[in-house]
């Protein structure tokens, strides 16, 4: 952060690619180096809802709306989580080992994160599952809105009993870390949201 890079740049006698230098841009993409920003992340009206069938790839099934406030804010993670409709006759672990067998972070057709589902990625917190997605970086420029959406890749068959059931993909609480111009960690949403598929 830009603490540790200006006590190494005062014992080093030089600078750190990426540290601004007279104001400028960081390599990173931070424009507002040394400002404290905020960011609201909420659910994007599309898609309102979405059908997936088997084999079916890179299928949008969630927005996330950010708007960053003040200072430049880069998005380096998003948690979600896996559910199933309160009306489907499975559970939770279907969803990851039964109907999608990949997950994306997409910035319009630009994929910023995937994940394959498995058992060594999805985990397990109670008899809640997650699967976090991170290190991409992604700047969402001060005062600025920017939406990101979650897709998936459908297995390429599932069980008939799967046919018609609807599934969830939400965003948790704080399941969005970004981090200002000053290098403060800033996390949405305040309330959990979701859509179903």
């Amino acid at each position: 952060g830009p603490l540790s890079r200006a006590k190494f740049n005062g014992s080093a006698g030089g600078t750190v690619p990426g540290t601004p230098v007279g104001g400028g841009p960081t390599v990173g993409g931070i424009s507002t180096p040394g400002v404290e920003g905020t960011i609201t992340v909420s659910l994007n009206p599309t898609p309102a809802s979405s059908k997936v069938y088997e084999n079916d790839s890179m299928v949008k099934v969630l927005g996330i709306k950010l708007e960053a406030k003040t200072s430049d804010i880069k998005i380096e993670r998003v948690k979600l989580q896996l559910d199933e409709n309160s009306n489907s006759t499975t559970n939770d672990t279907d969803f990851y080992r039964k109907i999608a067998e990949k997950v994306y972070i997409m910035d319009g057709s630009t994929v910023l994160a995937s994940s394959d589902l498995t058992i060594d990625t999805v985990v397990k917190d109670g008899s809640t599952y997650y699967i976090t997605l991170s290190g991409f970086g992604y700047v969402v420029p001060k005062d600025s809105i920017k939406v990101l959406y979650v897709a998936v890749d459908a297995h390429s068959q599932w069980d008939s009993a799967f046919d018609g059931d609807s599934w969830t993909v939400s965003v948790p609480v704080e399941g969005v870390r970004g981090v200002d111009g000053a290098g403060v960690n800033q996390y949405g949403p305040s309330t959990a949201f979701s859509r179903n598929f």
